[in-house]
């Protein structure tokens, strides 16, 4: 019997365990943090043979951090399940960006197969991946590691290094960030100097692109594409943390765009070295019709956009990872098809006196996470928000209209703690 280990739950929430061919012949074994694992539905409660709940591998986690796994504790936790399985039975997974290295290391230690960490370090270091792109043909924004040193010294000559290289604006964000958490867009020299004296981790700069976002997902099988997709991004990622609904639309296939930008992504993987399994990649559609590289990871996209893609595609994306990774087949996806995006909703702080429904034509099922009269701070990246919600529809156009109505959303609305009175 198989035995497939799953570290964390971020990006597991949508796998289909009723769509396994040979649901008897594999036990599920999870390794969550104690704050990720009361985001273990009871439906994924039911098939997991065993759950095993370890410390964070941070002392005082972010909410975004909170799903690292202590490193000594499921090191432990999966040794002694290798010692307790025979060979070609054991398989370990992650689809969540802070514990893929880890993941990779224990593959490594115990001759599982998978990608090493060696295969995988440039999919997670923002600096690596844009050198490894050198000599492609594609446009990569400018960019340097980040003199924290140096800014402690003499922040105003850091400032002139960085702006004489990239120019201003420009990015700041950690080179092993993801869902935008850490990340500081530049505009003047005062935003530059209220820095934190000490940002706590490994960061880069990188010139700021002008253009449209998009997401392009694919997944590797035996160096093949054997899935792609292409989302466009109703506003960039940072602009979430400024109070924007971050909307992401799949664009369908008939769409001239979605070629060249799979073709873009394909090009970024052949030079970081194709990995089997999922990958998300984030590009720039520019004014002069550029296509600039932002970053890519060896993972699906975050939870709510997976869920939509899986309707939007009549694709089970999790259950091909896992046939790809450990062997385990499924059936074909049994759902009608409906064309479908999600939606992210920002956190700002204050309390929150209404919750606002989207007015669009379509269907609309919404994830709320917080409540009228809570008192909410402001959210540190994608993963800390306020709620998701997925649109879906028969027809595409209409669909497509409901993401540009998104742009003035507001969904939540709070009060005005100066006047008394509701405030956005």
């Amino acid at each position: 019997m198989k035995t497939v280990v799953v570290i964390s739950t971020r990006g597991f929430g949508v796998f289909r365990h009723d769509l396994l061919v040979e649901p008897d012949q594999v036990r599920f074994v999870g390794i969550f943090s104690e704050q990720d694992s009361v985001n273990v539905s009871d439906t994924e409660g039911s098939y997991f043979h065993r759950i095993h709940v370890v410390p964070c591998g941070l002392d005082d986690p972010s909410y975004t951090e909170s799903s690292i796994v202590d490193p000594a504790a499921t090191r432990a936790i999966v040794h002694e399940l290798a010692g307790q399985s025979g060979t070609g039975e054991l398989t370990l997974h992650c689809f969540d960006e802070r514990n893929l290295l880890l993941t990779a290391e224990l593959r490594e230690e115990l001759g599982l197969p998978g990608p090493t960490y060696e295969q995988l370090l440039p999919y997670r270091d923002k600096c690596l991946m844009k050198e490894r792109l050198a000599g492609t043909g594609l446009r990569v924004p400018r960019f340097g590691r980040f003199d924290e040193q140096g800014f402690r010294d003499d922040p105003a000559a850091c400032l002139d290094r960085i702006t004489a290289d990239v120019g201003m604006p420009f990015v700041l964000k950690p080179v092993d960030a993801a869902s935008a958490d850490g990340v500081y867009k530049i505009f003047s020299a005062d935003e530059f100097f209220a820095l934190p004296h000490d940002l706590g981790r490994s960061y880069e700069y990188e010139e700021h692109i002008d253009g449209t976002m998009y997401s392009v997902n694919l997944v590797v099988k035996d160096g093949r594409t054997v899935f792609g997709g292409v989302t466009e991004y109703l506003v960039n990622s940072t602009e979430v943390q400024r109070g924007r609904v971050n909307a992401d639309i799949n664009l369908i296939d008939t769409d001239p765009r979605v070629p060249r930008m799979i073709a873009f992504a394909e090009t970024v993987l052949e030079a970081l070295g194709k990995l089997d399994g999922a990958s998300h990649l984030e590009l720039f559609h520019t004014a002069e019709d550029e296509l600039v590289f932002l970053e890519v990871g060896a993972r699906f996209k975050g939870l709510a956009g997976l869920a939509a893609m899986q309707q939007n595609y009549q694709v089970a994306l999790l259950n091909l990872a896992f046939e790809i990774e450990a062997g385990l087949k499924s059936h074909p996806w049994d759902q009608e098809q409906m064309y479908c995006f999600d939606a992210v909703m920002p956190k700002r702080p204050g309390i929150v006196s209404e919750l606002v429904e989207p007015e669009v034509e379509s269907e609309v099922e919404i994830k709320w996470k917080v409540t009228v009269g809570e008192e909410i701070k402001q959210g540190a990246s994608l993963i800390d928000n306020g709620g998701t919600f997925l649109v879906r529809n028969h027809d595409y156009e209409t669909l497509y209209r409901d993401f540009e109505r998104l742009a003035t959303y507001q969904p939540i609305r709070y009060e005005d703690q100066r006047r008394g009175g509701p405030g956005k």
